[in-house]
């Protein structure tokens, strides 16, 4: 039984690698999105630029959080929650920074920004 290369073989690798190129080349050439707050809660998604300073209130299963975004940063400002976890934190300003309060329901994260890897895969 020999090796045979067909034509979609052929076409399938070229594809491929053009993938492979594009993505490294997107990689390298610096342009990225603007880091966005993502808010959920209760099955809603709510998406936020972190450019601009702005308080959100954010319904939950408790009652509503308080989450603010100053200087880049977001953090939950207040919430319905007995011990408060969520509120001594701290901000979350690089990409994959997430908190959450969890007895409310409301989760936090950023998502883009400059220079940052969402995620990467091999």
């Amino acid at each position: 039984m020999g090796l045979s290369v067909r034509r979609a073989d052929i076409i399938i690798l070229a594809v491929f690698a053009l993938a492979v190129f594009l993505s490294f080349f997107r990689l390298r050439s610096g342009k990225s999105s603007s880091p966005r707050l993502i808010i959920m809660s209760g099955g809603t998604e709510m998406v936020y630029s972190m450019r601009s300073d702005g308080t959100y209130r954010v319904p939950g299963a408790l009652g509503e959080s308080v989450i603010q975004v100053r200087d880049g940063k977001a953090f939950f400002e207040d919430s319905p929650c007995p011990n408060k976890t969520c509120v001594q934190g701290g901000p979350v300003f690089r990409a994959n920074d997430w908190r959450a309060c969890l007895p409310n329901d409301v989760f936090i994260r950023i998502e883009g920004g400059p220079g940052e890897l969402d995620a990467t895969s091999f």
